[in-house]
């Protein structure tokens, strides 16, 4: 079994945050996986990043992502920096670098 995440995976995840923080829904949906399309529309993922806002207060930067393998998945953790409090930006990926699973937690559940 590989275990070696994806060697570019800190920097699509920096692409990744930098759309979202950008307010470029359509530049992270196009990155959905099938399931992850159907699951997750753009408008919904701005409603869902409007409410991070409305608790945390304006980004401010991310810190350095980790990333790990599991299975065939390739998870990363992003710190955030919000004006009022932090969150983690876990992003998972495919081989192929479409998106898998997209999380805004808070770092005690990260």
């Amino acid at each position: 079994m590989n275990t070696t995440p994806l060697a570019e995976a800190a920097p699509i995840a920096a692409s990744v945050i930098d759309d979202l923080t950008g307010g470029r829904w359509d530049a992270v949906t196009s990155r959905f996986d099938t399931a992850m399309q159907t699951g997750l529309s753009e408008d919904a993922l701005a409603a869902a990043w409007a409410q991070i806002v409305g608790l945390a207060g304006s980004y401010e930067g991310r810190g350095d992502t980790e990333a790990t393998r599991t299975a065939d998945i390739t998870v990363t953790n992003t710190p955030l920096r919000f004006e009022a409090g932090d969150y983690v930006a876990r992003i998972a990926f495919r081989d192929d670098r479409t998106i898998a699973g997209l999380h805004i937690l808070n770092p005690e559940l990260a």
